[in-house]
């Protein structure tokens, strides 16, 4: 429950002129990196954390959490003009939005991303305000066995919705896997998979990935189009359609408290985070609307859903961070740094001992919230012009701007071929309908899964049955079992009428 006292001293400690400047420049900061093509919100929060050191504890953070919520809107709107997703989290994003900058949509497409986050996100941090409990309850419940099968029942349910191929799909899952185990194994320290590479022994960089599989395909095909937009659909760039895009998704009740839910609910699972998020509750958006044929070709619905599981996760992920100090991505590790810099220990200490602190973060974020809308309505709408400019232009700018930023992230020429081999492996997953969504699932949770099995193995050798002991993983085992009946069911009757 609320301790009212400790929030009204919380609400009192951001009355200060301090608060509005670190959430104006954390959030534009964040933005801008969202739309940046290789950075990433981590490297963000690494480069200012020293600066928080001459700010008090609650102004660092609110700082800190500004450019996290930031970069999280700006890798939707990457995705949606160019299909590069500035961030994990805006992967999903990608189905739908870039789709309709096709069709000249994207103002609308904007608008309906704004809105969903900024919604999103204010959902996750009122329910955090109220329910931090029973949601740190609900992560400490899932341990290796029940992430294991969370994870594999993940990979089957979206193989099911979005793949043509079952078999393809979890294919790309597993292929997915074992790139993200390249690299030095964390329980025994031996490199896996690095063909005697130094490069690939801290593993293949994730954002490097992302970029070369959704970016560099599309750059290859833009070659033969005259710009982004198709030339025949192309409209004036007003500011009206970005509104009409943002009242659009604020009527979408249903999809964005749906996409929300989800996105509180993977966020308080360690290691889940944004990208499994989004991609689960597209996935969801797409199997219950009464139009998922229009999935993938710019259908609103699912730039919705994405966009408010993608902010949602936010709220999810900081609730494991304040109350038992376990970070569920790089970005919120950093976050977690600047708690520690400050002399503060996220666990149930900190609520116990800096009451008002904590209440202040929560209610801090969600004035921020209202503040993204407006800074990230303007930012889209004069980045969206990139959708007029000329492809003989546009496409060897970005390709420039991408190898500069594989570049940067870990200062390797490695990096850069990285992102074109990923870009081919991208080109032939969706020639050949290996639904590239199953192999990024595979590559986000792959590390997690390695750890997971490992844990299992050693709690459960002398008796693997031990494992349905617990009530969540027997419980996913069985909704995955009965997800493949559903499929080749329906699969066997389909070929029956067609016979």
């Amino acid at each position: 429950m609320i301790n009212f006292g400790d929030l009204m001293e919380g609400i009192g400690l951001l009355i200060s002129w301090k608060m509005p400047l670190a959430i104006f420049s954390g959030m534009l900061l964040g933005l801008i990196i969202g739309v940046i093509p290789g950075m990433t919100a981590a490297l963000g929060l690494a480069i200012i954390l020293p600066l928080t050191l001459s700010l008090d504890a609650l102004t660092a953070l609110i700082l800190m959490t500004s450019v996290y919520t930031g970069s999280l809107t700006g890798g939707g709107i990457l995705a949606i003009l160019i299909n590069t997703p500035g961030t994990p989290g805006a992967v999903a994003t990608t189905l739908d939005g870039y789709p309709m900058t096709r069709k000249g949509l994207h103002n609308e497409a904007l608008g309906l991303q704004i809105a969903s986050s900024v919604i999103g996100g204010f959902l996750s941090y009122l329910v955090l305000l109220f329910a931090i409990e029973p949601m740190t309850w609900l992560a400490l419940k899932f341990g290796s066995s029940e992430m294991l099968a969370l994870t594999i029942f993940v990979i089957v349910f979206i193989g099911i919705l979005q793949g043509k191929y079952l078999s393809r799909a979890i294919f790309a899952g597993v292929f997915g896997i074992l790139v993200s185990n390249i690299g030095t194994s964390v329980s025994t320290g031996v490199a896996r998979g690095t063909f005697g590479f130094a490069e690939l022994e801290d593993g293949v960089p994730l954002i490097i990935c992302i970029i070369g599989m959704f970016a560099i395909p599309e750059l290859l095909s833009l070659v033969n189009r005259k710009s982004i937009s198709d030339e025949d659909v192309q409209k004036k760039h007003n500011i009206q359609d970005l509104f009409k895009g943002i009242f659009k998704a604020i009527k979408k009740v249903k999809i964005w408290l749906t996409g929300s839910i989800v996105g509180i609910f993977v966020g308080v699972l360690p290691a889940a985070g944004a990208a499994i998020a989004s991609l689960s509750s597209y996935s969801l958006a797409k199997k219950f609307s009464k139009n998922k044929e229009n999935f993938g070709k710019g259908e609103p619905d699912g730039v919705v859903a994405a966009e408010s599981a993608n902010n949602a996760s936010e709220g999810g992920s900081m609730a494991i961070l304040l109350s038992l100090g376990i970070p569920g991505s790089a970005s919120t590790a950093v976050i977690l740094g600047g708690f520690m810099l400050h002399g503060l220990v996220p666990g149930g200490g900190l609520f116990r001992d800096n009451g008002p602190l904590v209440y202040g973060l929560i209610v801090g974020n969600l004035l921020q919230m209202i503040f993204l809308g407006f800074f990230a309505a303007f930012i889209a709408f004069y980045v969206g012009k990139i959708v007029k400019v000329k492809s003989y232009l546009l496409v060897p700018l970005l390709i420039i701007l991408m190898s500069i930023g594989s570049f940067a992230y870990r200062n390797l020429i490695f990096d850069v071929y990285i992102l074109f081999i990923f870009g081919i492996i991208g080109w032939y997953l969706k020639k050949f309908d290996f639904t590239p969504l199953s192999f990024m699932i595979g590559l986000f949770l792959g590390r997690q899964i390695d750890e997971d099995i490992e844990r299992v193995i050693i709690l459960f050798s002398d008796n693997p049955l031990k494992v349905f002991e617990s009530t969540i993983t027997l419980t996913i085992t069985i909704l995955t079992i009965l997800s493949l009946i559903y499929y080749f069911f329906f699969k066997i009757k389909n070929g029956n009428k067609k016979n």
